[in-house]
C-alpha cells in the first residue's frame, strides 16, 4: 500500500504515477474547466467571474456573522462591538467580507485589534478567516486575470482573415493558360491540328484580410500549408508507396542515422551485398530514402492508423497539396490559392492520374465535363492552415479552415471582389461577395443545390 504521502500527492495533484514527481498532472476537472473558459465569450466569462465573486464573498460572510456571534467584541464598527439586528449584522459582516476578499483595505468594519478585546485569543478565529478569506482573494483575482490575459493573446494570435466556404473548379475552357493566347488561337484556326490539348483542372480558394483598409493591418511573410484528408484503401499506390516509406524511416531513424555515409555507396552494389544487413525489401526501402537524409526535408505524404486492430476506422493519409505562391511577403486585400489537378495531385483518383500521364500530362477529353471532374476527386477533407506576423503587432498569427468534400463547386469561379471607391479613389474590398460564385468562362458548370 502506497504511504500516506503518496496518497495525498495522488489526491491534491492527480499524480498518475505515484511517488514520481514527473508524473504530477493537474486535476482533470480544472483542466476541462480551464479549456472550456478558452471557449466560451467575454460576457459569459466576466459574469461567471462576478457570480463566483459573490458566492465567495457570502460565503466568508456567513462565516464572520457566525465568529460575530461568538465574541461580539472581535468584529468592529467604527469602533463599537458587532450586534444589532440580523440584517445590521449580515450588511456589516458583508461589508467586512468584501473588504478583505478584494485586499482593498479595511473602512469602518474591520476585525477588533489586540487593544480593543479583553480576551485577545477569543477573536483567534475571526482573524484566520479574515487572513485565510484574503489570501484565496489574491489567488482568485490572479487566476481571472491569467485567463483573460490568456484569453487576449489567444486572439491576438488568430489572424484577422476570412476563408471563403466553397471551393471551386474550374476545368476545360474555364482553366486560363497565360502566355500562350497567341498560339491557340492559331491552333485553333488550323484544322490539320491534332486533338485539342485540354489544361488540367484547378482548385481555387480565397482568403479575404479584413483588416485591408487600415494602417498595419497586413501579414507579413504569410504562408499557405494545405493538406488533404485521404482513406488509405482509395489513395494512389505511389502515394501509399510514399506513406509506408515515411513510416519505414521513422521506424528506423536510428539505423538511417547510423549507417547515412554508407547509403550512398551501397545504393548501386548488388541486392546479396545489401541483404547481408537487413532484408532485400528493407534496403530498397532505405535507398528511397538517400535523398530526405539529413536535408531535414518534411514529409508530402503520411500515414496515420487510429484503429489498427477492430478497423472500425480505415487508415488515413494526409497529402500535401501544392499551392502556387504558396507564400506571400505582403498579404493586404485577397489571397487566391490554386492548386492544379495534375498528375501529381494526391486528390484525383489513381485512373485519372494514369491517364493524365498517358496524355502527356494534359487532361483527358473524355474526363472534361463536371459529372467526371466530381467523380475523379477524392478526398476527406481539406485542411487549410495560415501562419505570418501581424504588421501591427509584431506577433505570430494563425488561422484555419476545414474544407469537406460536400464544400466543392465544378465549373465555377469566383467572382470580382476588388473595386475603386468613387469618392476617394482607394482600391477596397467587398467582404461580402467572398463567397459569391458564377459559372466558369464557357459554361459547364454543376447545378448547384
Amino acid at each position: 500500500k502506497a504511504g500516506w504521502y503518496s496518497r495525498f500527492c495522488s489526491f491534491c495533484c492527480g499524480a498518475e504515477e505515484v511517488g514520481n514527481l514527473y508524473g504530477l498532472n493537474p486535476q482533470k476537472n480544472l483542466a476541462m474547466y480551464l479549456h472550456w473558459m478558452f471557449r466560451v465569450n467575454f460576457f459569459f466569462l466576466f459574469c461567471l467571474s462576478c457570480l463566483v465573486f459573490f458566492a465567495l464573498t457570502f460565503l466568508f460572510a456567513a462565516i464572520i456573522i457566525i465568529a460575530g456571534n461568538m465574541d461580539e467584541d472581535c468584529v468592529r464598527i467604527t469602533g463599537e462591538s458587532f450586534g444589532g439586528g440580523s440584517a445590521e449584522k449580515f450588511a456589516d459582516a458583508f461589508a467586512l467580507s468584501w473588504t478583505t476578499f478584494s485586499t482593498v483595505g479595511y473602512g469602518s468594519t474591520y476585525p477588533a485589534l489586540g487593544h480593543e478585546n479583553t480576551n485577545p485569543t477569543s477573536c483567534l478565529f475571526i482573524t484566520v478567516i479574515c487572513s485565510l478569506e484574503s489570501f484565496l482573494g489574491v489567488l482568485y483575482s490572479g487566476f481571472c486575470g491569467a485567463i483573460l490575459f490568456g484569453k487576449v493573446l489567444r486572439i491576438q494570435s488568430h489572424a484577422q482573415v476570412l476563408f471563403s466556404d466553397p471551393i471551386v473548379i474550374r476545368y476545360g475552357n474555364g482553366v486560363e493558360i497565360p502566355g500562350d493566347d497567341d498560339e491557340k488561337k492559331a491552333e485553333e484556326g488550323d484544322a490539320s491540328a491534332g486533338k485539342c490539348n485540354i489544361p488540367c483542372p484547378v482548385l481555387e480558394f480565397r482568403i479575404v484580410n479584413r483588416l485591408f483598409n487600415e494602417t498595419g493591418g497586413e501579414i507579413m511573410d504569410a504562408t499557405l500549408n494545405c493538406v488533404a484528408n485521404i482513406d488509405a484503401d482509395d489513395a494512389d499506390p505511389s502515394i501509399r508507396d510514399a506513406a509506408e516509406t515515411e513510416r519505414f524511416r521513422y521506424q528506423n531513424q536510428d539505423t538511417l542515422r547510423s549507417n547515412t555515409d554508407s547509403i550512398s555507396t551501397s545504393v548501386h552494389s548488388d541486392s546479396s551485398t545489401t541483404s547481408t544487413s537487413m532484408s532485400v525489401r528493407a534496403a530498397e526501402r532505405l535507398k528511397k530514402m538517400v535523398p530526405y537524409l539529413g536535408s531535414g526535408r518534411r514529409p508530402d505524404h503520411q500515414e496515420f492508423d487510429e484503429d489498427p486492430t477492430a478497423k472500425l476506422v480505415s487508415k488515413r493519409i494526409f497529402s500535401k497539396l501544392l499551392i502556387e505562391a504558396s507564400d506571400h511577403p505582403f498579404f493586404k486585400r485577397v489571397w487566391l490559392a490554386r492548386h492544379v489537378l495534375d498528375e501529381h495531385s494526391p486528390i484525383l483518383t489513381p485512373k485519372a492520374r494514369k491517364l493524365i500521364r498517358r496524355n502527356n500530362g494534359f487532361w483527358p477529353e473524355s474526363l472534361n465535363n463536371h459529372i467526371a471532374v466530381r467523380n475523379n476527386l477524392q478526398f476527406n477533407q481539406i485542411l487549410v492552415s495560415l501562419n505570418g506576423v501581424s504588421n501591427v503587432s509584431a506577433s505570430d498569427v494563425y488561422a484555419q479552415k476545414i474544407y469537406d468534400f460536400v464544400d466543392m463547386s465544378v465549373g465555377y469561379q469566383f467572382v470580382n471582389l476588388l473595386y475603386r471607391d468613387e469618392k476617394d479613389g482607394c482600391l477596397k474590398v467587398d467582404i461580402d461577395l467572398i463567397n459569391d460564385v458564377r459559372e466558369q468562362n464557357g459554361g459547364g458548370g454543376e447545378d448547384l443545390l
